[in-house]
Parts: structure tokens; C-alpha cells; sequence
């Protein structure tokens, strides 16, 4: 009992040596460090700046020097980082001062160091805590160092990777030469903080042979909490398409696939990561009708009967046979035609009825056409002198092709150019 009370003494005297202002009470006391804040400063898809701020009071009678601040950041109980903070600045007698304690976490260290935090955010987790763990060393006269600890507790936003949304596989444009298929997406930001916009490569394979490819690039990045809208066009050139897939060339349609692949290499949180959208449908190939020539019929020849009023004629029927190749029907709404004979141009016409066509049928067109022209006279009068079995021709002409169970088919205006030799 004796020694403790020499020893406390002892440092009394000291003490009151050291800071004559000091009163006997001092000695009892101990610096205090308290939370003042702590904030996010700054948030980006690089990472999240933040500043804890504490509060260093000093409960002595004289000036004591600011105290070797050192500080560890913990996420999911795992040391992220560390620091220290040091001045040579003192703290006046009964006052206090506020340390700033800045930090800064980055998401490609973090999610690479803690995998369960990146898993947490692939799974939708928004934000994770922190921890921040210091320790306030106090320098004092007579007293000598003083450890005091504090702990800090807060929570901060996950990076969390961009993903498709709002995706639509549609016909901008068909006929009967290829198909424009239109590819709707969004570029979705769950972020509360804008990111680069991912380039996207795309892929559209047709029975799982890769077929046309293509990319999207976009300078202007996707802003926080939103979309950024995604247009790709796919156009196919059924030509194309049949020289490199032989066996597409009786199929009516076919499996198609566009395959939407972003490498995220702009995130470096997510460097080496892809992002995948595969959409799936069924690629039309409607085929062209074929057109044939079947002949001309002579129905009636009065040549010389109105040979001095002007009107010598000679009827025909002329045949046109349609095949329709395809799974559905199709419309005959025009056909136009111009007909030379004997290589001179006896008629033209069209047709004066549309006509459907059944689908995988045929159809046969009749046109009934009456030549009445001076001009052909010497022509006709030959042909019917020299009884010529085989005459030559040229029908050459047009027609337009609708699918009424096809809506979004655009009409096909098919040119045709028929020659053979007929019989009169």
C-alpha cells in the first residue's frame, strides 16, 4: 500500500512538473476518439470513395500532440486495405479536433480478393457492409503512449454486372429474295451509378451453322438505374443462304439463332466475363413461283372476211401455268405480258382476273387476246400459205405475286422471259 501510494506520487510530481497547469484531476483522464461521420463520397462502377470522419477530444489542461492514427478496412470479415494518419500538429488543452479518415475500395480488387461478395452481387445482392477498424496512439508527457480503439461500421453499394432485357426477335422486311429480321433489346443498368456501354457481338447461326455475324460499339455510356436501347438488323440472303445450306433449298423454313455475346471487358470488376443472350425462332424461306409457257391455242381466224372493213383478226388463248412451292397459298394479282411471234410483236396484255394458287399447286392462267392489226397481215397470210408447223416466240412479261397468309411478305414482281416454238 505504501509503494502504490510512493508510486502515485511520484508521478504526480512528474506530471505537475511537466504541465504546471494541470490540476490532480488530469491524471485520471484519458483522450477520447469518437464517430463524427462517415459518408460515401464518391461512387463509380471503378469503385467507392469514402470518408470517416472522428472526433479526437482532448480532456487535459495542456496541449497534447495529435495521436499516430493507423486504420484497416474489413469486408465480409476479410482485410481489404490499410492506412495511417500522421501530424505534427498538437491538440489544445480541453478541446477536440475532427480527423478525416478517407478510404477507397476498388471493386476489381475486392470482387478478385473476396469471391463470396461477387457471387453475393452476381445473385442480385445491392450492397455489402464494411468495417473499419482504428487505433488512435497518444504520445502524452509523463503519461507516456495511450492505445485507444475504435470501430466504424457502414454499408456501400455492390458493382453489379449489366444485363439484357425487354429482348424481341421480329420481321422488319420480307420477300421472296431474303428476310430482315429486326432484334430489339435493352442494355439494362441496375446500377445507381452509369457504366460503359459493353460492346456486343452478335451471331446468327441457321440450323446451327453459323451464318452472318456483326457488332454493336457505342461510345456514350449507360446511365444510372436505366436502359440503353439496342437495334440490330439481320439481313439474310436466301441466295446466300441456299449456297452454303444445300439441304435448305426444299425446306419451307428453317431453325434460326441470334446469339448475343458482351465480353464486358469495359468493367474491369468483370474483366474476363461474358454476358450471353441466345434468341431463338423460325427462319421462313418462302420460294419464288415458277412461271411456264404453255402455248398458244388459235380459237378463230377471220382474216379475210374483215380484210375491206379493217378488222381481220385471228383469237387466241394464251397459257400461263403458276407452281406455288410454298407451304401457304399465294395471289396472282397481275400478270402482264408482250408476245412476238415469228420475231414480230403480235399482242400484249394482262391478265384480267387475279387468281389464287393453293399451296405446293399449280394453276393455269388463260388469256384470251385478239390480234387486229393491218400490219401482221402479210406475217399471218405467210404462215397460214406455208402451213409452217413450228412457229418461234418470245413471251416476255411480269407478275406480281401477294401472300394473303403470309401478311408481312412483301409482294414479289417476278420478270419472265419464255421462249419455245408453237403450232398453228
Amino acid at each position: 500500500m505504501k509503494k502504490t501510494q510512493f508510486l502515485t506520487a511520484f508521478i504526480l510530481s512528474l506530471w505537475l512538473c511537466t504541465c504546471e497547469s494541470l490540476s490532480t484531476a488530469d491524471i485520471a483522464k484519458d483522450p477520447v476518439i469518437s464517430l463524427n461521420s462517415v459518408e460515401l463520397t464518391e461512387r463509380a462502377f471503378t469503385g467507392v470513395d469514402g470518408l470517416c470522419k472522428i472526433t479526437v477530444e482532448n480532456p487535459y489542461s495542456a496541449a497534447i500532440p495529435f495521436p499516430h492514427i493507423e486504420w484497416e478496412l474489413f469486408i465480409a470479415d476479410a482485410k481489404l486495405t490499410t492506412g495511417a494518419i500522421e501530424s505534427d500538429a498538437s491538440i489544445k488543452s480541453k478541446s477536440a479536433v475532427i480527423a478525416d479518415v478517407p478510404f477507397h475500395v476498388d471493386y476489381a480488387d475486392l470482387y478478385a480478393a473476396i469471391a463470396s461478395v461477387k457471387d453475393a452481387s452476381k445473385n442480385g445482392a445491392k450492397e455489402t457492409g464494411f468495417k473499419i477498424v482504428l487505433t488512435a496512439a497518444f504520445n502524452l508527457p509523463v503519461l507516456g503512449e495511450k492505445k485507444l480503439p475504435l470501430e466504424v461500421e457502414g454499408t456501400m453499394p455492390l458493382l453489379q454486372a449489366p444485363r439484357f432485357s425487354g429482348m424481341a426477335l421480329s420481321i422488319g422486311k420480307i420477300d421472296f429474295t431474303g428476310i430482315t429480321l429486326n432484334c430489339n433489346v435493352d442494355v439494362e443498368n441496375p446500377n445507381a451509378f452509369e457504366i460503359p456501354f459493353p460492346n456486343i457481338d452478335w451471331d446468327y447461326s441457321v440450323n446451327n451453322n453459323s451464318f452472318v455475324k456483326g457488332g454493336v460499339e457505342r461510345a456514350a455510356p449507360v446511365a444510372a438505374l436505366s436502359v440503353s436501347p439496342v437495334a440490330i438488323q439481320v439481313d439474310v440472303k436466301y441466295a446466300d443462304l441456299y449456297d452454303l445450306f444445300q439441304s435448305l433449298l426444299a425446306a419451307g423454313e428453317a431453325e434460326g439463332v441470334l446469339t448475343l455475346v458482351s465480353d464486358l471487358a469495359a468493367i474491369p470488376a468483370f474483366a474476363g466475363e461474358t454476358l450471353t443472350l441466345n434468341l431463338a425462332g423460325k427462319l421462313p424461306l418462302p420460294k419464288p413461283p415458277s412461271i411456264r409457257f404453255t402455248g398458244i391455242t388459235v380459237r378463230n381466224v377471220n382474216i379475210f372476211e374483215g380484210l375491206l372493213a379493217g378488222n381481220s383478226k385471228i383469237d387466241f388463248t394464251i397459257g400461263f401455268e403458276i407452281e406455288n412451292k410454298n407451304s401457304f397459298a399465294i395471289n396472282l394479282d397481275s400478270l402482264s405480258y408482250t408476245l412476238a411471234v415469228n420475231g414480230s410483236e403480235w399482242m400484249s396484255g394482262n391478265a384480267p382476273n387475279k387468281t389464287a394458287i393453293n399451296a405446293n399447286q399449280k394453276a393455269v392462267i388463260p388469256i384470251n387476246a385478239t390480234i387486229n392489226t393491218l400490219t401482221l397481215i402479210r406475217e399471218i397470210g405467210a404462215l397460214v400459205a406455208s402451213r409452217k408447223a413450228n412457229v418461234p416466240y418470245v413471251c416476255e412479261g411480269g407478275v406480281t405475286i401477294t401472300a394473303a397468309a403470309f401478311p408481312c411478305l412483301d409482294p414479289l414482281v417476278l420478270p419472265f422471259s419464255l421462249t419455245g416454238v408453237t403450232r398453228f
